[in-house]
């Protein structure tokens, strides 16, 4: 059995995706929905720094870990959101594949920003 560390699961998170909806009018608009309906317990933590060049500047970004106990079903087109901060999901790791817990590869979600989707 691999040790969860359910002790520092120490913040509560929610896992948000974009859901559409229809106003009076009949358009569509996308909002963010909770994706499973409540908050999870989480350790938040940075992973790495990756420094790279970018139209001939340099750009530092971010790599925030966040671990969640095992739930299907979680995907990297969703997002979570902790203390008004929101990070988009890059990857999802299932650790030797044993269902105990998820590691999510997450950046920074700046305001306004697009996906690269």
């Amino acid at each position: 059995m691999i040790n969860v560390e359910i002790g520092t699961l120490d913040k509560r998170v929610h896992i948000m995706k974009y859901g559409e909806t229809k106003d009076e009018y009949g358009l569509t608009h996308q909002n963010m929905v909770d994706a499973i309906g409540h908050a999870v317990w989480a350790r938040i933590e940075p992973a790495r720094g990756k420094t790279y060049y970018e139209q001939y500047r340099d750009k530092l970004e971010m790599i925030t870990k966040i671990t969640i106990r095992y739930r299907s079903g979680i995907d990297a087109n969703m997002l979570v959101v902790y203390g008004g901060r929101t990070y988009k999901i890059t990857s999802v790791v299932d650790p030797y594949e044993a269902h105990v817990k998820l590691e999510l590869m997450c950046n920074l979600k700046k305001a306004g920003e697009l996906d690269d989707d």
